[in-house]
């Protein structure tokens, strides 16, 4: 090989041993820092270090708590299938409407926190409640004495675009007879910020849930009608009737597994109760002396 040829080879060799070098580097400093103000890590020990010291009992106490549960659901023979979960995520999504996520944001959860938590809820409903029965006539009695509750009131789905004066309301109907999108105005103009991010959507209601003045426009709206200025306490709405619905008695085949399950939940115990009673058969020893006031067990729940 001549001198020219074998000066190339070492180059390249050089260059690939800094770019491995490179390459380690970085993931070395990735891995063992978190971040770099002005210059200067804040390593990774550090920020675990201050996160255990700040929650790792709770933390700690936490993971006992769902080992427990888990333990005991397998032991029952249950199981929550996300299925189940998003079953239930969709029907709380339901009941608290369009502000649904800025709800959960503003107390900073997250929808997985929400699936967790609703998962452990039904775990501890279906362990504590496994062996419960709820006889056939019971449910159909509770149906009769109860059926109002589980009848369908006539309901509308609306908007609302709120501003606070009419000339304000006026200039906004305006702007929606000369073809201007319902939604995206609300998402500019409306003062609701609860429903202007979902271009002014309130959801479904019966009577008796708004103010008097916007439920009975809205209730005299037909589909796809939008209303001139409506003044309440809270300023002036234009609104628009999208659907609605008939009001509609239930049958008890339609409600009859959500009254076994009401009635179940009444003899329920609360994931509190469970744990409890689930520590006192259980063996549970903490090997960390930082987490020593969480207690030690031994088998047949006797305190070390």
């Amino acid at each position: 090989m001549d001198k020219r040829k074998a000066g190339l080879v070492r180059l390249a060799i050089i260059v690939a041993a800094i770019v491995v070098a490179g390459i380690i580097w970085i993931v070395y400093t990735n891995s063992a820092h978190v971040a770099i103000v002005n210059g200067e890590r804040i390593s990774r020990r550090d920020f675990i270090a201050r996160l255990e010291e700040q929650y790792g009992e709770d933390t700690l106490a936490e993971l006992i708590n769902e080992t427990l549960l888990h333990q005991a659901a397998k032991k029952a023979g249950v199981e929550v299938t996300p299925e189940e979960v998003d079953k239930e995520v969709a029907l709380l999504k339901e009941q608290i409407g369009p502000s649904y996520d800025m709800l959960i944001a503003q107390y900073g959860w997250t929808d997985e926190q929400i699936k967790d938590i609703i998962e452990m809820n039904l775990l501890v409903y279906k362990i504590s409640t496994k062996d419960i029965t709820i006889e056939e006539d019971a449910l159909m009695a509770f149906f009769e004495e109860n059926k109002s509750d589980y009848d369908e009131p006539e309901q509308v789905l609306a908007s609302h675009i709120l501003v606070a004066t009419e000339e304000e309301a006026k200039e906004v109907k305006q702007e929606l007879s000369e073809g201007a999108d319902f939604a995206e105005l609300a998402k500019e103009k409306s003062l609701d910020v609860a429903t202007a991010v979902n271009g002014g959507d309130v959801g479904w209601f019966p009577r008796g849930r708004m103010t008097e003045e916007f439920e009975k426009t809205a209730f005299a709206l037909s589909p796809g009608e939008i209303s001139g200025p409506v003044k309440t306490e809270f300023g002036y709405h234009i609104i628009k009737v999208m659907d609605r619905k008939a009001a509609r008695e239930a049958s008890f085949d339609e409600v009859r597994d959500d009254i076994e399950r009401s009635l179940k939940m009444q003899q329920s115990k609360t994931a509190q109760q469970l744990v409890s009673e689930l520590k006192l058969d259980s063996d549970i020893t903490i090997t960390d002396s930082k987490y020593k006031d969480l207690g030690t067990t031994t088998p047949f729940g006797i305190k070390e």
